[in-house]
């Protein structure tokens, strides 16, 4: 993945979310953790944790969880947001992190299409099963075909802020499932001049059945698949698909 420009939008990553509204998913998260974890208030390991919104959020409903991520800023923002002071935070790989049994992983907000190879995301997945404990579930989102194909496509986007601009010239390769951003963040220094970063973030589409097969394969078993941050069944609007998976 491609750290340093994800350092720069650390500080506007929550803003550029959809629709800008982050506080859906913890909420929807932790859902998911009561329905279908047999542990009771499991330990919670979030991959690819970034500012910390779904990470803090499980720590203040009293779960102990640990944050990993590679990207510092990402980090540091996201701890001086943990108000339980109970969260550890850990800067690593995702797709080589070894680190302790959990009850629960996580990995959510685009970062499993961010893995660009699949075999790290192979990876990735027999380290969540190795590291899973019995009655326990890994939480997963993806963005769909539609986001990549009808939302992004061979489009150019724009966010406008008080404090920063964003450009984003976007094409996605249907063949190879790839998808290439180029980006040019103004952001707001002194004296009301600008200081302009530019950067690429590449992402891949996986489709659900290479989801499913990547975690079976991993010794995981699929339990359930939802839309967009809600309790129902994916449609071809979504942009994003939730699965879940336990052992």
């Amino acid at each position: 993945m491609e750290d340093s420009f994800y350092d720069i939008l650390a500080l506007h990553y929550d803003e550029l979310q959809i629709n800008g509204d982050t506080s859906l998913w913890g909420p929807f998260v932790h859902g998911l953790i009561k329905t279908h974890c047999k542990i009771s208030n499991p330990s919670v390991t979030d991959l690819g944790c970034g500012t910390g919104v779904i990470t803090n959020y499980l720590a203040s409903q009293g779960l102990k969880v640990t944050g990993v991520d590679l990207s510092p800023d990402m980090l540091s923002i996201a701890s001086s947001g943990d108000e339980t002071g109970t969260v550890s935070w850990i800067c690593a790989d995702i797709t080589s992190f070894e680190g302790p049994d959990s009850g629960c992983f996580i990995s959510t907000m685009d970062t499993v299409g961010h893995i660009i190879n699949p075999d790290d995301l192979s990876k990735m997945f027999s380290m969540v099963s190795q590291s899973l404990e019995e009655g326990g579930i890994f939480i997963l989102d993806t963005t769909t075909k539609h986001h990549f194909e009808d939302s992004l496509g061979e489009n150019v986007f724009y966010e406008d802020y008080d404090d920063f601009t964003l450009l984003w010239v976007n094409h996605f390769d249907k063949e190879n499932k790839i998808n290439h951003a180029e980006l040019t963040l103004f952001e707001l220094a002194e004296d009301d001049l600008y200081e302009r970063y530019d950067g690429e973030l590449t992402a891949r589409f996986y489709s659900p059945e290479e989801i499913t097969e990547m975690a079976v394969k991993a010794g995981l078993k699929k339990i359930a698949v939802y839309g967009e941050l809600r309790n129902e069944e994916p449609n071809d609007k979504d942009e994003r698909v939730f699965f879940v998976f336990g052992k």
